[in-house]
């Protein structure tokens, strides 16, 4: 093992500490339901889900109302069918957004 590095090993999940430094915490796991509850209507959030994480769209202006781009919604996983916009999955590095949790 090269110097500087830990592993550190809690109830079955591995974390890598570089230099001091923690490795980013384990995302929390968020069920259907749960996306679906956060369609962005009605004051609620407006989350999406994009190849296994989700994210949070609620402060994006082209996301208000929990509509979007040719028909997408808030609340859904959009993995199939983010070919049908014009920027492509690179958006959500581009708003800086970051995942708040995995999906499914």
């Amino acid at each position: 093992m090269k110097k500087g590095f830990k592993i550190l090993s809690l109830a079955g999940l591995v974390c890598f500490s570089s230099l001091g430094f923690a490795a980013e915490a384990a995302l929390p796991h968020m069920s259907a339901a749960q996306l679906k509850a956060n369609d962005g209507k009605n004051g609620h959030k407006a989350y999406v889900a994009l190849n296994g994480k989700v994210y949070d769209v609620s402060k994006v202006d082209e996301w208000k109302g929990g509509q979007h781009y040719k028909g997408m919604v808030a609340g859904t996983d959009l993995s199939s069918n983010i070919h049908l916009s014009p920027h492509g999955p690179g958006i959500v590095n581009d708003l800086n957004l970051k995942p708040i949790a995995v999906y499914p």
